[in-house]
């Protein structure tokens, strides 16, 4: 009896180290495909968050933090280098005190400065961006450098500064405009896989594009009169999203059983 409980033993310890082995290697196997979800802070850089004259063609967009969503999937073409894609949109906030600065006709007057509710009061961005990317593989970890580039739209906020001018109550309203750029953008992630398909990635991203904004709506209200123009303008959004999430991955490079 005691020679068949050592056999028995030797056996499920080989069996042991046998499936500790295989999972060991499963999990250290580097994948062709990855599939990932992200969200994290933008943070506005450049001119786009400085607060300057914002009716000069060089003036800033005077945005603050943010948040972004993107999502992105790729492939390995062969060794580290592969190919990706990514959807991101971006949503940035404003310093509404700042606009006072467009208006140099109501300095020294007390004035109210607005940014529209929701959505229509920030800075939109969204971007469709393709491009290669390098992974250095560390076993469960991987750092994948990447270079993208692609067609951006944006869509700047709607805001309303109120004062007096020559003791006449007097408010500027500009509206929303889209507009179309192509951007580009620099990354690297680091990805920690949880198990052979899930991972969890942190990723860093600086991206830049240039926007002309043409034929803006701006309402002018003085008293009782009311006039109605356009003005255009030029703006450059960049911006550092830092972001985290979810990584799926798939197809082993290697099939090792």
């Amino acid at each position: 009896m005691k020679w068949r409980f050592i056999l028995l033993l030797s056996g499920l310890l080989t069996t042991s180290a046998s499936w500790a082995q295989k999972a060991f290697i499963y999990n250290s196997l580097q994948k062709n495909g990855f599939f990932s979800i992200s969200i994290g802070t933008s943070l506005p850089t450049g001119n786009f968050g400085k607060v300057v004259n914002c009716t000069e063609g060089s003036g800033s967009g005077m945005a603050v933090a943010g948040r972004a969503l993107s999502i992105s999937g790729g492939y390995r073409l062969g060794g580290p280098l592969g190919i990706m894609a990514r959807y991101e949109t971006v949503q940035h906030t404003i310093q509404p005190a700042a606009l006072a600065q467009q208006y140099p006709q109501l300095a020294g007057e007390p004035v109210k400065v607005t940014a529209s509710a929701g959505p229509r009061g920030q800075w939109q961005s969204r971007s469709v961006m393709l491009g290669p990317y390098v992974t250095v593989p560390l076993g469960r970890v991987a750092i994948d450098f990447r270079a993208l580039a692609g067609q951006a739209w944006a869509t700047c906020p709607e805001t309303c500064v109120q004062g007096t001018v020559n003791m006449i109550e007097t408010s500027f309203r500009s509206g929303n405009q889209e507009s179309t750029a192509i951007g580009s953008s620099l990354g690297m992630t680091l990805r920690y896989r949880i198990t052979p398909v899930v991972g969890l990635h942190m990723s860093t991203d600086y991206s830049t594009a240039t926007f002309r904004f043409n034929n803006i709506p701006l309402e002018e209200k003085s008293g009782g009169l009311t006039n109605v123009t356009t003005y255009s303008t030029s703006r450059t959004l960049s911006m550092v999203n830092f972001s985290a999430g979810l990584t799926i991955q798939f197809r082993s490079k290697n099939r090792v059983f």
